[in-house]
């Protein structure tokens, strides 16, 4: 299934050619937390090489995801700065969350800091029935305390504050630009239609010919703002104002922080700063009740609304003034479901558009410099939000495309924000729950979720030539042909008889692929026969190819060279074949029907459990032997060999395959039979009270929940004679992440290891005896030791065994 793709009314152009069609391929969400926040407004990286991913969360914490599990201990907890929560939904809360770019730079000014955008109660509120203030939105620097996972909630420092007449609105997004300046976004103050009591213009009389916030450049609501958060000429000091700002030095009560306008409810914006970006500022400005919309932010742009929605008119603000200089359209749009506007009608996709980011990152090459976005939702009260993809076709003109995903799209999730890491991959945090605290109605925990997005194997064809190839010839045991330019296959006129050998190298094809095709393409351009068949039949021994090449016609081949094929020897003077003319499988793999000149094509669904074979080290990789019909009279065939001068010519061993998905580690196996994904968990934990730490639990796959028995896991014995310790533990050679060493002591302070596992492989070390499948669970691996006892040497030993995870 290909990605549904919509031409867009975007810079004029209205249709596309099939030949400038979007193409995304097929997605996947690994699901890496659930159950661990419950409303994740954002997920960013704070640059400094750490691996962590921040999850904000709307009611104020933010979570550190690392090593596929959220710490227990919020990086920082907001929750009692933040206004009380609306019941059923409620667009405040902590909104955004940026890292200074020299967040992990030490000895620079931005060392450690961070910034945050969230919703605190105001002092003026309730405000007036004409000026009415809901909550103060609040923009705000602090600093990592001395532990690197936790912020100082102490050092707050207040860069802005400004009021909203509504509690919805309120954008949220900050960033750093590539220029180093924080970039905020403000919606237009909340309500409808942007004309309300407390918008410019605007009464509870609700008055089409209103400006609005969004068009007032004295308000700072309905703006992308760009202030400088080390400087100190903004107002009340805290920040300044970077003097390219495009209306700095306007007067009349214009606010200099405004970088652009005419913005409605900007829902995340991200800049294209990864390796090989434009450094263009995407925004996604969610519409009201039409209209979903993606913009590109220029300084001093303005995107239209209240005057439009989109590129339209809507029917509230018909007579509202005209904007200030030239609006600037949308780069992609999309109507609301059941909705029907534009010419031709725009896709029917959602109900409220949510930012994403220009993909750069390295695990998804198809993705590469396209923008993943989301919508929020098609259903207000039914979460099924929907991935969506833009690609520039040529500069300036986008194609918007529903995006293909392996478990369907809508994804079943209110989307609320997607996320990048520090190598550009992305991410998508999802909620089933609409309030911002309220849980999962089927499970009961925090309804939020976190997926990495990844790319579904898509077949892969490939052509092969031969890493070796070789004839060999039955009246003389000592002839070859291994660079030549022919291979030769059948029965002579005299009744001699010819078998060519063919290797290929798999070494292209990414192990744990599946091998669905395969077909041997040869050449044969002479013969002395009509019809016969050709069979290619796999070889059980290896085989050389030397420097041997025949003269002339090749038919007759040569004196054979150091390491070449011959009838007798796999290869001369050193190697010989278990029967005269080859080591070879009985059953043919593949048998084509071979007459006069022409290309000739073997393929079979033995050849390809042969390549499948290879590949996954089942046989080992000797190649084929081509036998012709021997015994029924003449039959020889000349193909063409890898050396043949014309390489069309030559031999292809043509591959279809489909790799692997990425296998799932162990560990995460092992935790999600008992664990929601992403739960924290302490490898000294023992709440199920059998005295078993939980890190020993997964390493001899136990259940963490319930109290096991595990003394068989770990004995030791003194043998009959009292000469010896015999000792057995068991290991798990699937938990590749896991180190297994048995030592022994004589005053519990010195260690001498005795046997040591690591990474999963098999055990090594002075007392090694044996290994063997353990009777309990044959997954496992009983690893038995023996250490000698002197006891004129050690009266008392000590056996310790240590599991530990680097």
């Amino acid at each position: 299934m290909k990605p549904l793709v919509f031409a867009l009314l975007a810079i004029g152009l209205t249709t596309w050619p099939p030949s400038l069609r979007a193409d995304f391929p097929t997605l996947r969400l690994e699901l890496l937390a659930e159950g661990q926040f419950s409303s994740p407004t954002g997920v960013t990286h704070a640059g400094d090489q750490s691996g962590r991913l921040f999850v904000v969360d709307q009611r104020g914490k933010i979570h550190i995801f690392v090593d596929g599990a959220v710490l227990p201990t919020p990086f920082l907890d907001l929750s009692a700065s933040l206004v009380s929560e609306r019941p059923g939904f409620d667009e405040r809360g902590l909104l955004g969350l940026a890292f200074h770019p020299d967040y992990g730079s030490s000895g620079m000014a931005g060392e450690g800091r961070f910034y945050v955008y969230y919703s605190a109660p105001s002092p003026n509120a309730p405000g007036t029935a004409q000026n009415p203030v809901d909550h103060r939105s609040v923009i705000a620097e602090f600093q990592v305390s001395a532990y690197a996972d936790m912020a100082d909630p102490a050092s707050e420092r207040i860069l802005l504050t400004f009021d909203q007449p509504q509690f919805n609105h309120d954008g949220g997004e900050i960033a750093f630009g590539p220029d180093g300046f924080l970039y905020v976004a403000t919606g237009d103050g909340g309500s409808s239609n942007d004309n309300n009591a407390g918008h410019t213009g605007g009464s509870s009389a609700r008055p089409t010919n209103g400006l609005g916030n969004s068009q007032d450049l004295t308000n700072l609501l309905g703006k992308i703002l760009r202030v400088d958060p080390q400087g100190n000429n903004g107002a009340g000091g805290e920040y300044g104002i970077p003097p390219d700002n495009p209306f700095v030095g306007q007067g009349g009560g214009v606010q200099e922080e405004i970088f652009a306008f005419g913005l409605r409810n900007p829902w995340r914006f991200s800049f294209d700063d990864g390796p090989g970006g434009t450094g263009r500022l995407f925004c996604a400005d969610v519409g009201q009740g039409q209209v979903e919309e993606i913009n590109l932010i220029v300084s001093g742009g303005n995107y239209g609304w209240r005057k439009k929605e989109g590129e339209f008119f809507p029917s509230f603000s018909i007579d509202a003034p005209a904007p200030t200089g030239t609006v600037v359209d949308p780069i992609a749009q999309y109507a609301h479901t059941a909705v029907t506007i534009g010419n031709p009608a725009l896709p029917q996709i959602g109900n409220s558009v949510t930012g994403g980011f220009v993909y750069r990152g390295s695990a998804i090459p198809d993705l590469q410099g396209k923008y993943i976005f989301a919508d929020w939702s098609n259903s207000f009260g039914n979460p099924n939000g929907t991935l969506l993809g833009l690609e520039e076709l040529t500069p300036n003109n986008f194609t918007l495309s529903v995006l293909d995903v392996e478990d369907g799209n809508p994804i079943g999730r209110y989307i609320p924000s997607l996320g990048e890491d520090e190598q550009g991959e992305l991410y998508v945090a999802t909620k089933t729950a609409l309030a911002p605290s309220a849980t999962d109605p089927a499970t009961g925990l925090p309804s939020g979720q976190l997926f990495r997005i990844a790319a579904v194997p898509v077949p892969v064809d490939i052509s092969v030539a031969p890493s070796k190839d070789n004839s060999i010839y039955s009246e003389n045991a000592s002839l070859s042909n291994g660079q030549g330019d022919w291979l030769f296959a059948g029965e002579t006129a005299r009744g001699d008889v010819r078998r060519a050998l063919l290797a290929f190298d798999l070494s292209s094809i990414p192990a744990g692929s599946t091998i669905t095709a395969t077909n041997l393409d040869l050449t044969m351009d002479q013969t002395i026969a009509g019809a016969s068949n050709q069979s290619l039949h796999r070889l059980t021994l290896d085989w050389g190819e030397g420097g041997s090449n025949a003269s002339g016609q090749e038919g007759g081949g040569t004196s054979a060279q150091s390491g070449d094929a011959t009838w007798s020897m796999a290869m001369f003077n050193t190697v010989s074949w278990n029967s005269l003319g080859g080591d070879f499988e009985a059953s043919p793999s593949g048998t084509t029907s071979v007459d006069g000149n022409g290309s000739y094509n073997w393929t079979s669904v033995q050849m390809v459990a042969d390549v499948q074979n290879w590949l996954d080290g089942v046989a080992p990789n000797f190649g084929w032997i081509l036998v012709g019909a021997e015994g029924s009279g003449t039959s020889a065939k000349r193909f063409a060999s890898n050396q043949h001068p014309t390489g069309a010519n030559r031999p292809k061993l043509n591959v279809s395959y489909t790799p692997s998905v990425p296998a799932v580690p162990r560990r995460q196996v092992w935790e999600r039979q008992f664990y929601a994904a992403g739960t924290y968990l302490d490898p000294n934990d023992n709440s199920d009270g059998d005295s078993t730490a939980l890190l020993l639990e997964y390493g001899w796959d136990l259940d963490p929940t319930a109290a096991d028995d595990a003394a068989d896991r770990f004995t030791a014995t003194i043998d009959s004679t009292g000469d010896a310790a015999n000792l057995e533990f068991v290991r798990d050679p699937r938990a590749t992440d896991l180190n297994y060493t048995l030592e022994v002591s004589t005053d519990l302070i010195n260690w001498t290891p005795l046997v040591v596992s690591s990474a999963g492989g098999a055990p090594s070390g002075s007392g090694f005896v044996s290994e063997a499948p353990d009777q309990s669970n044959s997954e496992l691996r009983r690893v038995v030791v023996l250490d000698p006892i002197v006891p004129s040497v050690r009266a008392l030993a000590f056996y310790r065994l240590t599991v530990t995870r680097p």
